[in-house]
């Protein structure tokens, strides 16, 4: 968890309240009543903790910039032992 949301909820049950938004595709107020927890502070959570998509996509494209450096690294290595 990204930042302390709630001093009244414990850590735990927000994470699974919001994995149940995000990660199997509930619907955020069917979840909200499933855990007795209000549809607005349930939005607060899931807002608050997902990364805007921007963020993601540059965080992927480090990764991807970052692997292929290793890529081309092992390649070097692989031909000065061949």
């Amino acid at each position: 968890m990204k930042k302390y949301l709630s001093n009244r909820y414990p850590d735990t049950l927000i994470n699974q309240v919001v994995n149940q938004v995000t990660d199997h595709n509930r619907l955020l107020s069917e979840v909200a009543k499933e855990y007795g927890v209000s549809s607005r502070v349930v939005y607060q959570w899931v807002k608050s903790t997902t990364e805007p998509v921007e963020v993601k996509k540059d965080l992927i494209t480090e990764q991807i910039a970052s692997l292929q450096r290793q890529i081309q690294s092992l390649n070097k290595q692989l031909q000065m032992i061949a």
